[in-house]
């Protein structure tokens, strides 16, 4: 996602759409499909609109009821259309000069309701994105297009107007296709409060049942698929927003999987009962990030954190390991910068700024911050090197990172008070800069192209830029990645990018949590996407033998 305000709620992470295909559903009728798999969420949609759900739990279900036109491959490549599954388009054909691109419908996709997907709804689906009264988060994710439209009944032409090398993946896997004859009728402006919006209709492996606030939603498969239904018959999110709680759910047999373990939970687990921990790529990594304009008046410098050499004193100061042991033990990984292990632009060579309390301090000095009166802070021009840190109320993790830091940036000399606002009140001060610094976790998406949406200095108003980091040779360098169709040259203007933001400090990259999740062992998968784990759902099977009570419940008896 480029520079769209991609802001989520979930685990307090702000949220860029996953577009990475998951297993394939089995084909219809598949033998010994059945069973109800319930997955306990920390968090709980606040709608069902796909053009309006930034939540990373709403994510979960759209990604279950909806199709996009084609998703990634296996190989996780998003350059060009090589390797790309089908999906609502069955099929592609490109002009001669490649200006444009016939997407064909699959025309045995049919929506829940019965009705068959057209081409006209997938061009309305595309208009509704765009249309400004709908006022989608998402508009940015999408290629630059001269206009969408339909040539027949089953394909619909969209006219590019960028030649970038991730063009396709950027239409095909960000474009969920709606019924139009459904919403049509409905005031745009006011989508996400449609009742269409919390009683969806899709075309996707499972429809939607029902959704009891605060408790649950059911889903079930959609076993009038001839593309493939899911493997089984019910699939059931469960609210539980306490991680260990949700790991105990799993631990009972009331639950069959949660997305994260924490320590507590970990220690849950033994190697007779009914749960495995299973070890996936993490698309997430969390920092501590630094406000550089005023929290008054975004157009000058933040007094202190406007400083680039003060940051940089900030974060020699801290002992990331030593953070990290703190809160999550073991299960992290220091974070080497603007980016996750597993994106194929990944490089943990990337030159660091070293830890060395000492250093920070001479550093200080050099600066003029001194500690005249002797209380232990800094001061300069009678101003102490005082600021306040921000951290989600919910997010048990980062107050304990928030104590470390305070006390690692009290060795130097400053004075840091940890602020724990409620979400509600937390994401409004983040996007209006109203903060000096704040500890955040960032869900990558499966392109390191999107790098630009929180760390480029163009269009800072729209962006998920809050502290409003500007480095002209990363912005004009972002592009230049963004265009690259060769990898290796790519990779190395990745590497550029990463090397100038760790060293100009616009935040202290922390960690990447080491992500298992907990599996009830009836539960069969061969592995789980880090971007977007809950791709695989539609495959994940329950062996006959091993199912219970609840697997009884409304479905196939097989």
């Amino acid at each position: 996602m480029n520079s769209s305000p991609r802001r989520a709620l979930a685990c307090c992470c702000l949220l860029v759409l996953a577009a990475c295909g998951g297993d394939k559903a089995p084909n219809a009728g598949a033998s010994g499909s059945g069973g109800t798999v319930v997955v306990a969420l920390a968090g709980e949609p606040d709608h069902l609109a796909p053009p309006l759900v930034v939540t990373i739990s709403g994510k979960m279900v759209v990604d279950q009821v909806f199709q996009t036109l084609a998703t990634v491959g296996a190989d996780g490549n998003t350059l060009g259309d090589v390797g790309f599954a089908p999906s609502i388009a069955a099929s592609w054909t490109w002009s001669a000069d490649s200006s444009s691109v016939d997407l064909h419908v699959d025309p045995r996709a049919r929506f829940h309701d019965g009705h068959p997907v057209r081409a006209a709804d997938v061009k309305f689906s595309y208009d509704l994105y765009m249309d400004p009264a709908v006022a989608s988060p998402h508009v940015a994710s999408f290629p630059a297009m001269d206009s969408v439209v339909v040539t027949d009944s089953m394909t619909v032409r969209g006219f590019f107007r960028e030649r970038s090398p991730e063009r396709f993946f950027k239409l095909v896997t960000n474009l969920s296709v709606v019924p139009q004859h459904l919403l049509q009728q409905v005031d745009r402006a006011k989508l996400a409060e449609s009742p269409f919006a919390q009683t969806p209709v899709g075309s996707g492996p499972y429809r939607f049942v029902k959704w009891e606030r605060g408790a649950s939603m059911e889903l079930a498969a959609d076993t009038s698929r001839t593309t493939g239904r899911p493997a089984t018959d019910r699939l059931i999110f469960r609210f539980v927003p306490d991680l260990n709680a949700a790991a105990r759910s799993v631990t009972a047999g009331e639950a069959d999987f949660v997305e994260s373990l924490r320590p507590e939970g970990m220690a849950m687990v033994t190697a007779d009962g009914p749960a495995r921990p299973v070890e996936y790529p993490s698309p997430d990594h969390g920092y501590v990030m630094f406000n550089t304009r005023s929290s008054s008046n975004r157009k000058v410098p933040h007094p202190l954190l406007g400083d680039r050499q003060l940051r940089v004193a900030l974060a020699m100061a801290v002992d990331r390991k030593a953070v990290i042991r703190n809160a999550l033990d073991s299960l992290a990984l220091p974070s080497f910068g603007p980016f996750v292990r597993s994106l194929w632009s990944a490089d943990t060579t990337v030159a660091q700024i070293p830890y060395s309390a000492d250093a920070a301090r001479r550093l200080l000095d050099s600066l003029g911050w001194r500690d005249a009166n002797g209380d232990g802070v800094r001061e300069r021009n009678g101003k102490p090197l005082h600021f306040t840190l921000l951290v989600p109320s919910v997010s048990a993790t980062r107050r304990q990172m928030a104590v470390a830091l305070q006390d690692q940036f009290k060795q130097v000399g400053a004075d840091v008070t940890i602020d724990a606002p409620e979400p509600a009140v937390l994401f409004p001060r983040l996007q209006q800069g109203k903060f000096d610094a704040f500890i955040q976790v960032w869900h990558e998406d499966a392109t390191p192209s999107t790098i630009g949406q929180v760390w480029s200095g163009r269009d800072l108003e729209r962006s998920a830029n809050y502290g409003w980091y500007g480095n002209a040779r990363v912005d004009s360098l972002i592009d230049l990645a963004a265009t690259a169709t060769d990898r290796t040259k790519a990779r190395a203007l990745y590497r550029e990018i990463y090397e100038l933001i760790v060293q100009d400090a616009p935040a202290i990259f922390l960690w990447e949590p080491r992500t298992f999740a907990l599996a009830n062992k009836r539960i069969k998968f061969s592995g789980l996407n880090g971007t977007a784990w809950w791709s695989g759902i539609p495959s994940w099977r329950i062996p006959a033998g091993e199912r219970i009570a609840r697997d009884r419940v409304g479905g196939s008896k097989s």
